[in-house]
C-alpha cells in the first residue's frame, strides 16, 4: 500500500484496497433511484466510532461530495484552492500540554457503588503514521489512532475481558476565502460523539481503517469502514494484527467519561445512556465535563426488501429529498444509513415498519452520547434560555431506535415539553420492546422556559401512541446539584410522543415573589401544638388556628 501524509498525519492510501472492501464502503449523499432492485436499512447506533481516522477533506463544492478532496498537508493547493474545510478528529488521551480537547478518564461503578478506575492500556491503531500533534494557532485537536483500549479491573465482558474500546471524535469544519491557506484559519469542532465498548482482541490480518476520495475511484468521499472478525462481530477498531471486537456489556455497572475541552460545552446533548448524572467544572479556559450513567439496550435495523415491496410513505420520501447516506449505489441493493437523530429517521423507521414487521434485527446495549449541531431544532424560548446559561444545557437521551436528537420543543399551549421518538414494537428475540427516555436539565434552564421561581420543580412526564393512546409508564423526578433529572421508562413503541410538564406550587411560588417585602410572624395552634409562621402574609397551615 501507498503512504501519504495527511496534515502533520501519515495515513495509508485506500488506492490499493480489495474489491471485496470496496463492496462495504459507505458512500454520502447519493441520489436513489424509484427503481433500485432492493432497498432497505441499516440503522446501527454507535456507528461513527472506529470508522474515518483523523482527515481533513477540501470541499472544492459543499454540495457536490465528490468534490470533497483529502488534503496531503496545511498547504496542499487543493486545501488552499477550496472555499471551505471538512474532516474528522479523534480526541488523543489528556496529557498536561494539550489544551483543545482530550479524553481525561473513564471508570465503572458496581452494585455496591464501588468506584473502578480505568487504566489506559494503548491506542488503536498503534501506529506512528495516525498521530497529528496539536496545532493551537489553527485550533487542531491531538490525534492519536481512532480511539484508545483500557481495562477496568474486574468489569468483565461477555467475552470474558476487561477491556473496553473508548473513542471521542469531533467533525471539523470552516469556510473560508478560496486561496487562504489552512494555517491562516481557526477550524470549528462540532458534532463530537462519545462512547465506550466493551471489546475483546481477536489476532490475525486485518486492513487499518482509511480514508478516501474520488481520486481512489470509491465515488465520493468515505472510508472502508468498520471491519469484522472472522466470527463475524464488528470491529471497534483494527490494527495490522488485531481487531477489537465488540461484545456485550455486564450486568449492574454504571460507566463514566470525563472529557476536556479548550472551549465551555454549550447547548444540548444527546445519546443512548439510561438514568445519567452529569457534573461540570472549569478547566484551564473551557471545561471539564463527566458524565456517568447505565449503558441502555437499543434496537437496530438491517433489511432488503425488492422494488416492488417498498412502502408508499418510502417512495414519498425519496421523491422529498435529493440525496441519503447509503451502503451501494442508489440503484441495485441498498441499505440506507442516516443518522439516527434526525426527521428523516423518524420518517424511515416509521415508513418502513410493514417491511421489517415492526421487529428489531439485533437488540443491543450502548454507551454514547453526541452534541448537538449548535441551534438546530430548538424552539425559540428553548434556544434563547439555553443560550443564557453559556454552559452545557441539557442532555436528552433515549433507546428508541430513532429520535429527535433537539432538545424537547416547548409547548406554549399546553406548557410542556415535548420529544418524539420512533422504534420497533418488538426486540430482536420477539418480546415487546420496552421504551426508556432521560431527560437532565440544567435548572436555570428549565425555571428560564417556565418562567419559574428558585423554589422546587415538580414534572408530570406522559406518553401519548400515534393513535392518541395514553401509555403506561414509571416517572421519576429529581433535582440536584443544579440539574433537574427526569426519567420515564416500561412504555412501549413505536411512535410515541413523549410530553414534560413542569410546576411549582402556587404557594411556593406567591412566597418567592414576596422576597423583599416586610415579614410578620404569626402564631398557629393545633391543639396541644403550636407553630410559628413567618413570611410576608402568613397563614396557618390547615388544621391550624391563628393564636
Amino acid at each position: 500500500m501507498k503512504s501519504v501524509r495527511k496534515f502533520g498525519i501519515v495515513l495509508i492510501s485506500a488506492l490499493l484496497l480489495a474489491s471485496t472492501l470496496q463492496s462495504n464502503v459507505a458512500q454520502a449523499g447519493r441520489k436513489i433511484s424509484p427503481d433500485v432492485t432492493s432497498l432497505g436499512l441499516l440503522f446501527k447506533e454507535n456507528s461513527e466510532l472506529g470508522t474515518m481516522p483523523s482527515v481533513l477533506f477540501a470541499q472544492g463544492d459543499v454540495n457536490v461530495r465528490e468534490s470533497w478532496l483529502i488534503c496531503e498537508d496545511l498547504a496542499d493547493k487543493v486545501c488552499t484552492d477550496a472555499p471551505e474545510m471538512f474532516g474528522y478528529t479523534n480526541w488523543d488521551i489528556c496529557t498536561d500540554a494539550i489544551t483543545i480537547a482530550c479524553i481525561a478518564e473513564i471508570w465503572a461503578v458496581d452494585a455496591s457503588g464501588n468506584r473502578i478506575a480505568g487504566q489506559y492500556v494503548k491506542t488503536t491503531p498503534n501506529d506512528p503514521r495516525y498521530i497529528v500533534k496539536e496545532i493551537p494557532s489553527i485550533n487542531l485537536p491531538q490525534s492519536t489512532g481512532m480511539g484508545a483500549v483500557w481495562k477496568l479491573p474486574g468489569v468483565i465482558n461477555s467475552a470474558g475481558k476487561d477491556t473496553y474500546f473508548v473513542a471521542v471524535q469531533s467533525i471539523i469544519n470552516q469556510r473560508k476565502s478560496p486561496g487562504t491557506p489552512v494555517a491562516d484559519i481557526k477550524l470549528k469542532l462540532m458534532d463530537m460523539t462519545a462512547g465506550i465498548l466493551p471489546v475483546e482482541e481477536i489476532s490475525g490480518e486485518f486492513q487499518l481503517t482509511t480514508a478516501n476520495d474520488t481520486r481512489n475511484g470509491l465515488g465520493a468521499f468515505g472510508s472502508n469502514g468498520r471491519q469484522r472478525a472472522p466470527d463475524g462481530s464488528a470491529c471497534a477498531a483494527t490494527d495490522l494484527n488485531a481487531c477489537q471486537a465488540i461484545r456485550e456489556f455486564p450486568t449492574g455497572y454504571r460507566f463514566g467519561l470525563t472529557l476536556r475541552m479548550g472551549k465551555k460545552p454549550e447547548g444540548w446533548y444527546h445519546g443512548r445512556l439510561y438514568l445519567p448524572t452529569i457534573s461540570i467544572k472549569d478547566w484551564k479556559s473551557g471545561a471539564e465535563i463527566s458524565i456517568e450513567a447505565e449503558p441502555v439496550k437499543v434496537p437496530s435495523l438491517d433489511f432488503l426488501v425488492p422494488n416492488a415491496e417498498i412502502p408508499q410513505k418510502i417512495r414519498d420520501l425519496l421523491l422529498t429529498y435529493e440525496s441519503f447516506g447509503v451502503s451501494g449505489d442508489g440503484v441495485t441493493a441498498t441499505r440506507i444509513t442516516e443518522m439516527l437523530s434526525g426527521p428523516r429517521a423518524l420518517a424511515l423507521v416509521s415508513g418502513f415498519v410493514p417491511s421489517y414487521k415492526d421487529k428489531a434485527t439485533t437488540t443491543d446495549y450502548y454507551w454514547s452520547f453526541k452534541t448537538l449541531n449548535y441551534g438546530y431544532g430548538q424552539e425559540e424560548s428553548t434556544r434563547k434560555c439555553s443560550d443564557k446559561t453559556g454552559n452545557l444545557a441539557g442532555l436528552v437521551t433515549t433507546n428508541a431506535l430513532a429520535y429527535a436528537a433537539g432538545p424537547p420543543v416547548f409547548d406554549k399551549e399546553t406548557s410542556s415539553l415535548s420529544y418524539k421518538v420512533s422504534s420497533p414494537h418488538f426486540e430482536a428475540s420477539g418480546i415487546e420492546a420496552s421504551g426508556s427516555y432521560d431527560l437532565s436539565l440544567r435548572s436555570d434552564v428549565a425555571r428560564c422556559i417556565y418562567g419559574f421561581s428558585k423554589a422546587p420543580i415538580r414534572a408530570e412526564i406522559s406518553i401519548t401512541s400515534s393513535e392518541g393512546e395514553k401509555k403506561v409508564a414509571t416517572t421519576t423526578v429529581n433535582e440536584k446539584n443544579g440539574w433537574l433529572y427526569l426519567s420515564a421508562k416500561g412504555f412501549t413503541f413505536s411512535t410515541p410522543l413523549i410530553n414534560v410538564k413542569l410546576s411549582q406550587d402556587a404557594v411556593v411560588a406567591e412566597r418567592t415573589k414576596s422576597i423583599g417585602k416586610k415579614s410578620i410572624s404569626i402564631t398557629c395552634v393545633k391543639g396541644k401544638t403550636s407553630k410559628k409562621v413567618t413570611g410576608a402574609n402568613p397563614k396557618c397551615p390547615p388544621g391550624y388556628k391563628k393564636k
